[in-house]
């Protein structure tokens, strides 16, 4: 009897270490907090309600003071959405970034930067960094200036690399995944998670992409899959453009289990398949960003990629020689691929 029990009890264990936890659904939204009235926060919580998200990144909240009337709105927003909040006042007390949660995060902690000299920007910008049980998640809002989202990327890198658990980073960066910070967080193992091919500015008629949720992991974090990701376009009885200048985009992410009861992870190579005037991908373990280079080392095209994914090369691509980059975080493998037309 006492064998019969050791072994349901080897068995129930191996059952939950191979158990896939619960999907956690990321959301980072702009909300234009300039002029914020008390219906236009009720429209915001119900976007926000509509997805249902675990971690809200928001920027743009104000909670300033009109005729002797104080308003907390971030407090308001999260009554209404039934979360925890954390607010950074990066301009005054009442302007700056927030963090909503449906868990409170274990601890945490907030850094700023303030403009350079030389900027035009002179808002200072920061993060919000929430520690939670197997990952941070950062919210932020970059700069208008390059250099100073380059000093704010540097930063973030650095904390990243020295961390213990995976980091998710999320905002309005202010700046196309082409732009140069972006593609600074590329070239340092982050990969960007949402689709940047569906923009999210401005929220009528977007024609950018500048609000992502970005991720990198370590070698002994935590490792995630994209499950699904998104922009929210749409809401019932709502029209987007009314209640922000920007669309919200979304992850869902869900742990990725080990392949032994000893947690060795996966490391499965990616598989290059060429094809006429392009290429695929296989065994990719997550949502990957595809990065083509000339030789010489100008970006020439960005997009995301699933297994099995076609990419072309551009038009203007003519016979020569180029460089591919994949990275989602997990795998980052370069390429050389050789154009015959």
């Amino acid at each position: 009897m006492k064998r019969f029990f050791t072994t349901v009890t080897l068995i129930l264990a191996m059952a939950l270490n191979f158990a896939s936890a619960e999907p956690i659904k990321l959301l980072s939204y702009n909300i234009k907090g300039h002029g914020m009235t008390s219906s236009r926060l009720d429209d915001i919580a119900a976007v926000i309600n509509a997805q249902n998200p675990d971690i809200v990144a928001l920027q743009e909240v104000d909670n300033r003071t009109y005729i002797g009337i104080k308003h907390d709105y971030l407090s308001e927003l999260a009554e209404a959405t039934g979360m925890h909040s954390e607010f950074f006042a990066l301009v005054g007390t009442y302007y700056g970034i927030g963090l909503l949660s449906k868990t409170a995060p274990i601890s945490v902690q907030k850094k700023s930067f303030d403009p350079s000299d030389t900027s035009k920007d002179k808002e200072a910008r920061g993060f919000i960094i929430a520690e939670f049980d197997k990952f941070y998640f950062l919210c932020t809002h970059y700069s208008l200036n390059a250099d100073d989202r380059d000093t704010a990327t540097a930063w973030a890198i650095n904390f990243a690399r020295q961390s213990d658990k995976t980091v998710f980073i999320a905002g309005d960066f202010n700046a196309q995944p082409t732009y140069r910070a972006m593609v600074t967080f590329k070239n340092n193992g982050f990969t960007i998670l949402n689709p940047t091919s569906q923009y999210t500015f401005p929220a009528e008629g977007p024609t950018s992409c500048i609000d992502m949720i970005i991720s990198y992991c370590g070698e002994d974090s935590q490792e995630y899959s994209v499950e699904q990701t998104g922009v929210v376009t749409s809401v019932s009885g709502l029209t987007m453009s009314d209640v922000s200048d920007h669309l919200p985009v979304y992850v869902t992410i869900e742990e990725v289990r080990s392949n032994s009861v000893e947690g060795i992870k996966n490391t499965e190579e990616i598989k290059f398949v060429r094809a006429e005037n392009g290429f695929s991908f296989e065994n990719l373990k997550a949502l990957s960003n595809v990065d083509i280079y000339s030789l010489g080392g100008t970006l020439l095209a960005s997009q995301t990629a699933d297994n099995g994914t076609t990419i072309l090369f551009p038009e203007r691509c003519r016979k020569g020689i180029y460089v591919v980059n994949i990275n989602n975080g997990y795998q980052n493998s370069t390429f050389k691929y050789i154009l015959n037309h």
